[in-house]
């Protein structure tokens, strides 16, 4: 199942079942490498009511994934009924993605503690970048996501026209 699972039709309107997360802010990290969800990520967290929340990184991306625990159960599920996955393979990976996961507990502002293995490990160090990707939150190292932004529009041209026709633009 994609990020994008959950698709409307002019008939039935997409339903709130889910915190859905999009836009880009940059954040400052403390020197206690505290850090603060921006106020529009928090308000859709806050109104989904999908307990706590969960930081994890894939092995060798370049950001940390922030879910809510509802929607890392639902992926840890899409891991667990995967077919392509042989039942010990889904074991290992249930297991490793369990294991990975960090509960973090912001404050009433949303400020949290990102844990040193991962300020390192991605070379964190004066900034973030939170960035909405629908159903997680993804928290690149400031300056990776401005050169993203810059290269972005010579990445996407080859897409444009077809981009262009969904948006009605």
């Amino acid at each position: 199942m994609s990020e994008f699972a959950t698709v409307s039709t002019p008939a039935q309107p997409a339903s709130r079942d889910r915190a859905t997360f999009f836009g880009t802010a940059y954040h400052k990290i403390t020197g206690r490498n505290q850090v603060a969800i921006p106020k529009h990520l928090k308000r859709s967290i806050d109104e989904a009511q999908e307990g706590q929340l969960l930081l994890m990184r894939r092995q060798n991306e370049r950001f940390l994934r922030l879910y809510t625990k509802k929607q890392f159960d639902k992926k840890l599920d899409e891991v667990k009924q995967n077919p392509e996955l042989k039942p010990d393979e889904r074991s290992h990976v249930v297991d490793w993605m369990a294991r990975g996961a960090e509960p973090i507990e912001p404050d009433s502002q949303g400020r949290f503690v990102l844990p040193g293995k991962w300020m390192d490990a991605l070379a964190l160090r004066e900034e973030v970048a939170f960035c909405g990707a629908f159903t997680f939150i993804k928290i690149w190292p400031a300056e990776l996501q401005r050169e993203a932004e810059r290269t972005e529009g010579a990445r996407l041209a080859p897409m444009a026209e077809k981009v262009t026709g969904i948006l009605n633009m």
